[in-house]
């Protein structure tokens, strides 16, 4: 993805959070062979409360316009002080302590509702592990992935 598509989603979400009236600043830092863009400001526990909800819109937004613009089929990553790595982390330690209960107890565990992206990490965690399986059920934000003995 060219630096000036990644520069114009800057833009753009920054005009965004100037009209909310939230203390916060995107820019863009290099990520690999792309680029991701990092919010930072006063207001970023706002941003990141109920799940980083906010997070997740702006990067909404933010391929949205990506989309628009981009001939090849490109992403963006939005973060904020390392949430999307610490939540990473969470995440697959959450996946590996469902699959513990499940191969104890023998009994399937849903996890509450997640978005896709979340979701995705404790399938990729627990992909391999042949003792038990992952499903996704549900529609929409009511979405959940379910640990299933094997």
């Amino acid at each position: 993805m060219p630096h000036d598509h990644a520069k114009r989603i800057v833009e753009f979400i920054n005009r965004i959070i100037e009209s909310s009236s939230l203390d916060l600043r995107a820019s863009v830092l290099p990520d690999g062979d792309g680029f991701k863009i990092d919010v930072r400001g006063e207001d970023v526990a706002l941003l990141l409360g109920h799940n980083a909800e906010l997070l997740d819109a702006l990067e909404y937004l933010g391929n949205r316009l990506l989309a628009q613009e981009a001939s090849e089929e490109s992403r963006i990553t939005f973060d904020s002080d390392n949430y999307r790595v610490r939540r990473e982390k969470e995440l697959r330690l959450m996946a590996a302590h469902g699959a513990e209960k499940v191969r104890i107890s023998r009994v399937p565990f849903s996890f509450d509702p997640m978005n896709p992206n979340e979701r995705r990490i404790i399938h990729l965690s627990l992909a391999e592990d042949a003792t038990v399986k992952t499903e996704s059920r549900g529609t929409g934000p009511d979405r959940k992935v379910t640990i299933y003995p094997a």
